[in-house]
């Protein structure tokens, strides 16, 4: 099984299986967004058109355009690692979802305690963004092609009540985050635990 989990490697070493593409998102066009959580750059890939995350987050800048190189497309089609590799230091100061940076920078700690501050908005949206549901026609996805119930991380959010698009009350394991993602939203579901 491949691990596409962020690991306590020093920077520049790589962490992430960039050969691995998360299954129904491999060929889609997209960009390079990232964010920062616990004071450690992520980059992931994003499509625009459909609100939804392309990739795990891989916490190195090479394996992230390796990983765009092998799984993603621009609207021009195909492009090689050295042209990913710009888009991905231009992720580091711009962002297309959000304008400032501290609405793309988290903690676990925050995240824990239920307040994202003024990344809250941001969180809820890569949440949607990040997650499938099982009720859906399509199985879940974790990357690895074999369908879990436990996120690619190892990390699982307890059953935790989140409230649905319609109010109604919902479970957190009946959505699943794709790759890794749950290294973002496992503590903040572990805060709706406590609320």
């Amino acid at each position: 099984m491949t691990d596409n989990t962020i690991s306590d490697a020093t920077p520049g070493e790589s962490v992430t299986d960039p050969v691995t593409g998360l299954t129904g998102r491999i060929g889609v066009v997209g960009g390079i967004e990232s964010l920062v959580l616990d004071g450690r750059r992520l980059w992931f890939g994003f499509d625009f058109t459909s609100d939804q995350v392309l990739s795990p987050l891989i916490d190195d800048a090479d394996a992230m355009a390796q990983y765009a190189a092998r799984h993603m497309r621009q609207r021009t089609g195909a492009h090689d690692e050295s042209y990913w590799a710009q888009l991905v230091q231009t992720a580091v100061e711009n962002s297309d979802l959000v304008r400032h940076d501290e609405q793309r920078t988290f903690t676990t700690q925050s995240l824990e305690a239920g307040d994202a501050g003024p990344a809250h908005g941001h969180l809820l949206y890569l949440l949607d963004a990040a997650t499938e549901d099982p009720a859906d026609d399509d199985p879940v996805h974790t990357g690895t092609g074999f369908e879990e119930r436990a996120t690619q991380s190892g990390l699982r959010p307890d059953e935790v009540t989140l409230d649905g698009k319609d109010g109604v009350r919902e479970t957190a394991l009946t959505l699943h985050a794709v790759g890794n993602w749950s290294l973002l939203f496992a503590p903040y579901a572990r805060s709706a635990q406590t609320a």
